[in-house]
């Protein structure tokens, strides 16, 4: 929602509702967990399992592989909480800086407690580490699981808080949205087989591309919102360096997300294509630094690569489809607010 205005008489007019107040706060609870965001998160996580199996095939046929069995969505759904949940947390911090730059306004508006922003994230981490304990039954993605928490409270909270430094920025969502999520459905693909270190090294290997191409679409994401991170004191990458180099490094990030999709072990294509066509945008983004280039460097490639993940599991189309309708509905119901959409402002 960078660069997204709400009016003081929307806000009001949400707060009053025309719905029990029940149901609009369980919705409100809901979508505080930043549903249209987790969108590259399953990408990625999907990514991984098409990658990762020799059985992938465009149009959805699988043969003789556990990627499109319960395991795998029982996976889906277990890491999209521990995400949540530190997406929740994000948002308790930055309330202030969200308030500067006009988003994320459930929280700052104060249609949601604090406290019940806390018990939320709460019950997510416990519950995605529930579903990989008990449903999942994995060492390995649990401990995936719990490193991602892990990655995610550095990021958030004191004394760390990587995400107020320009390096611990990029580390932090490079490897919690790049490497992390890969590795979890990478590893869904080999469960119930043997941990072994050659698959592990493997997984590192073709999880390279996706830790990249998530650095570049973050930085893209900084410049919109320098002027509120700069007002509270947030040391992001473009703060720190600016809007120029930013663009730059991004574009080199991403120039580096297509040499190395080509070591990924299976399909590689489904990483090139989109990796080519968004090395483009990077490097027009570079030569014309601009806010709305940079809207269009971080949402483009997350489509495009979301279209191709999608030509291997044609249901994941269906759960974008029925994402994106379910929140406009939600934002335009509560908020007569248009989101999520595709305009580069």
């Amino acid at each position: 929602m960078n660069g997204e205005f709400l009016t003081s008489s929307s806000i009001e007019a949400a707060k009053e509702g025309t719905v029990s107040s029940i149901w609009r706060k369980m919705l409100d609870c809901f979508f505080l967990l930043r549903i249209p965001l987790l969108v590259p998160v399953w990408t990625i996580f999907l990514l991984g399992i098409i990658t990762g199996s020799s059985d992938a095939r465009v149009g959805g046929v699988f043969t003789g592989s556990t990627a499109l069995s319960p395991v795998a969505w029982w996976g889906l759904l277990g890491f999209s909480l521990i995400v949540a949940s530190i997406y929740v947390v994000n948002q308790i911090v930055d309330i202030e800086s969200d308030r500067i730059n006009h988003k994320l306004f459930l929280l700052p508006h104060g249609f949601i407690s604090v406290r019940t922003a806390w018990i939320l994230a709460a019950v997510c981490a416990f519950g995605g580490s529930a579903v990989s304990i008990f449903l999942i039954n994995s060492p390995t993605i649990t401990a995936l699981f719990i490193i991602s928490l892990f990655v995610g409270f550095l990021y958030n909270l004191p004394p760390v808080q990587l995400k107020n430094s320009a390096l611990g920025g990029v580390t932090a969502n490079a490897l919690g949205h790049g490497m992390l999520t890969f590795l979890t459905g990478w590893f869904i693909v080999h469960n119930g087989e043997p941990f072994s270190r050659a698959t592990l090294m493997a997984g590192l290997i073709s999880g390279l591309a996706p830790t990249l191409a998530n650095a570049a679409v973050y930085l893209a994401t900084t410049i919109p919102d320098a002027e509120g991170d700069r007002r509270t004191g947030k040391k992001t990458f473009c703060v720190s360096f600016g809007e120029k180099k930013t663009a730059i490094i991004a574009a080199i990030f991403c120039a580096g997300t297509l040499i190395s999709s080509f070591y990924m072990l299976y399909n590689t294509w489904v990483m090139a294509v989109p990796s080519g066509i968004s090395l483009l945008i990077f490097i027009l983004f570079a030569v014309s630094t601009t806010r709305e280039r940079s809207f269009k460097a971080f949402k483009w490639p997350v489509i495009l690569l979301s279209i191709f993940v999608a030509l291997f599991i044609p249901e994941y189309a269906l759960l974008i489809l029925l994402t994106f309708i379910g929140s406009k509905i939600y934002y335009k119901w509560r908020f007569n607010f248009d989101y999520p959409n595709l305009k580069t402002k």
